[in-house]
């Protein structure tokens, strides 16, 4: 799937994620803000049906959006600023539990 063929909901809400990400510092962000901005921003895209997937490696961070019904990667990005902490800091017991399942 390609953003052409998205709804316009999609395509605004992948527009809006990458406008925060650019906006946004990043690098001053705590895993606490973070996660608290990660899960607003998935909740944004639960109501396109999309999920917004998010990878911490080396402090970079990387952005996946898939759509919920294909489960097939639709935008991926990385942002420019790096992190200040690890995908483990942000990510707690329960989330990782939910996503092995």
């Amino acid at each position: 799937m390609s953003m052409h063929s998205a709804s316009k909901e999609q395509r605004e809400a992948v527009r809006q994620l990458v406008q925060a990400v650019i906006i946004c510092d990043l690098s001053s962000m705590t895993p606490d803000r973070f996660r608290n901005w990660a899960q607003y921003l998935d909740a944004k895209f639960a109501k396109v049906a999309m999920k917004l997937i998010f990878r911490i490696e080396k402090r970079r961070v990387t952005f996946s959006i898939k759509e919920i019904r294909t489960r097939r990667v639709v935008y991926h990005f990385a942002a420019s600023t790096s992190v200040s902490f690890e995908e483990s800091d942000v990510i707690r017991p329960a989330d990782m539990v939910k996503s092995v399942i």
